[in-house]
Order: structure tokens, then C-alpha cells, then sequence
């Protein structure tokens, strides 16, 4: 049976200039960077920079499937690809479906 590891954690309290230490799972620390990455792709998706958008969603999917930051990754490439298929680019559209359901 594997023990939990946490990992301290550095906050800063705003206006008391005080750090303290709080302990946060690996986990927690984890899913909170792949927050912060989904949100990046997704500010890229809505500011027009689709190629950033797609390589961070794809990285994701293919690198932390079953998470809930993946699943929503595969929203956006999916919202993507109807986008492309709005756009007549049909064949764009249709490799991502087939490699979302690869």
C-alpha cells in the first residue's frame, strides 16, 4: 500500500506580507496545474489562436486521460471540430473526431 506524499506549499496571505506553508497532496497540486493549462487553452481557443489552443488540448487528452481536465479538453477539441465543419473544412473536422475516438 503506496503512503500519500504531500509537499508543502507556499502561499502568500495579499496586504499581511506574511508566507506561510500549507500541505497540499500531490494531487491537488497536480490538478491545479492542469486547471491552469486547460484554461490556457481555452483563452487561446477564444482569442483566435486555435494551432496553441489544439496542441494544448491534444496534450491533455493524450497525457493525463481520465482526469477531469482531459475530459474537458476533449469538449473544446470537440467544439473545435464543429467549428471546422461550420467552416466547410470538413476533412479538419473529421480527423479529430476519429482521433477523439481512437
Amino acid at each position: 500500500m503506496s503512503k500519500s506524499v504531500t509537499q508543502p506549499m507556499v502561499k502568500v496571505t495579499p496586504n499581511s506580507g506574511r508566507t506561510t506553508l500549507t500541505s497540499e497532496s500531490d494531487a491537488t497540486i497536480n490538478s491545479k496545474m492542469l486547471d491552469q493549462l486547460l484554461g490556457m487553452a481555452d483563452r487561446y481557443r477564444g482569442e483566435g489562436h486555435v494551432r496553441q489552443a489544439m496542441e494544448m488540448y491534444w496534450a491533455l487528452v493524450d497525457q493525463h486521460a481520465g482526469t477531469a481536465q482531459a475530459k474537458s479538453a476533449r469538449l473544446g477539441l470537440m467544439g473545435q471540430a464543429q467549428t471546422y465543419e461550420q467552416q466547410g473544412a470538413r476533412h479538419v473536422a473529421r480527423a479529430i473526431y476519429e482521433r477523439l475516438l481512437a
